[in-house]
């Protein structure tokens, strides 16, 4: 967004009818001197911008600054901004900005991070390996906190969430600033030092590695409703990855980037066995009538799995097999079928996904329920 074009509306607004404390401005918006572009000359020009307004500030003043984005790496240039000025971030409040409408579909922000930022005193030092715990707590903790308004929310007045996994994300990535930034030294390295080193093509930098950190500790804490933490924490990458996407598309945020962000988040090596599409604004998983009986052994990430099991018998419902031949087959498609928590565990995927299935797929959230009746209803 080109801020200093948007200034030049307010300016031909208010030169109509100024107000009088407003008269004797100079009606310009100073376009030539806006901050733009990218890459290294952005990053330098923001510097020098940040870092002079701290050193007109108190040591007990303040900045704060507006900032919108779902990109990791550009979070990544954020604290590299901050850490070169000598700032921290201090505090960060997440704000809803934007409400659904029929123009407005999709993985859009939907609100915007007000960072506090105040000169960085003294000259913390930290470890690696202590900053991720810190992280991990912090991000932990700001998750945690907006799926609580979303559920309280849901009780009291709305049916939708008030964040969407997009916001959560991002509001992640302004927790882990907030532990970042405090530090001068990481792993003996002088933080403002690396701060300005300039990038090079395809290598990712100290920060960048601790962003993705940071990225990867916001989507596990993202579990779908449905699914309950017991049950989740047992489950692999790939099947974690599946669950997830299914939830998002029940939604209908069917963008290639969430897909591509849950990979690496849930550290999926290669997701695309799983794609029905990867077009860019509307990818899609294989149903379980698509997956049909691939996948269901060798090196593939979802095969001898309890999802990739049930997505079997589901894909055996819907073609009219006989339940007991259904129920014969479990045991030899999901490992230790006979043990009670395995067993549960496909109970409530079945379960899951005859929910989230209704919209898009309801003969599949059929067999899913079917499916669901038949374990819960068979004697072992």
């Amino acid at each position: 967004m080109k801020y200093e074009e948007i200034l030049e509306f307010f300016i031909a607004w208010l030169r109509k009818n100024p107000p009088e404390e407003f008269a004797k401005w100079t009606w310009d918006s100073r376009r030539s001197l806006a901050v733009s572009g990218e890459g290294e000359e952005f990053r330098r020009r923001m510097v020098s911008a940040y870092k002079r307004m701290g050193e007109e500030m108190p040591d007990n003043g303040i900045q704060i600054i507006l900032f919108t984005h779902q990109s990791g790496s550009i979070w990544g240039d954020m604290a590299n901004i901050v850490w070169a000025s000598g700032l921290q971030v201090t505090a960060a409040w997440y704000v809803v900005t934007e409400t659904d409408n029929a123009l407005r579909d999709g993985s859009y922000v939907k609100g915007t991070v007000l960072l506090v930022l105040r000169k960085r005193m003294g000259n913390r030092t930290i470890t690696r390996d202590d900053l991720a715990w810190e992280i991990q707590e912090e991000v932990e903790g700001q998750v945690s906190t907006l799926i609580g308004l979303n559920q309280e929310a849901k009780g009291r007045y709305r049916d939708d969430n008030l964040f969407e996994d997009a916001d959560i994300q991002m509001a992640g990535y302004a927790a882990a600033l907030r532990v970042l930034t405090r530090y001068a030294v990481i792993d003996g390295k002088d933080m403002p030092t690396e701060a300005i080193r300039p990038r090079l093509k395809g290598h990712k930098t100290f920060v960048d590695e601790l962003i993705d950190f940071a990225v990867g500790v916001a989507n596990q804490c993202l579990v779908p409703d449905g699914i309950g933490k017991d049950h989740w924490d047992k489950l692999t990458p790939a099947e974690r990855f599946y669950l997830k996407l299914v939830d998002l598309e029940a939604k209908g945020l069917k963008t290639l980037d969430n897909y591509q962000n849950f990979a690496k988040a849930f550290k999926v090596k290669d997701y695309r066995p799983m794609m029905a599409s990867q077009r860019a604004n509307s990818a899609r998983l294989k149903s379980a009538i698509e997956f049909g009986r691939s996948e269901m052994t060798g090196e593939s990430e979802l095969a001898n799995t309890v999802l990739r099991g049930v997505l079997y018998a589901i894909m055996e419902i819907t073609g009219d097999a006989d339940s007991d031949e259904v129920l014969a087959h479990l045991p030899f498609n999901v490992p230790n079928y006979y043990d009670q928590w395995q067993r549960s565990l496909v109970i409530r995927l079945a379960d899951y996904l005859a929910k989230k299935l209704q919209g898009a797929r309801p003969e599949e959230a059929r067999a899913s329920r079917v499916l669901r009746e038949l374990v819960k209803n068979q004697r072992v």
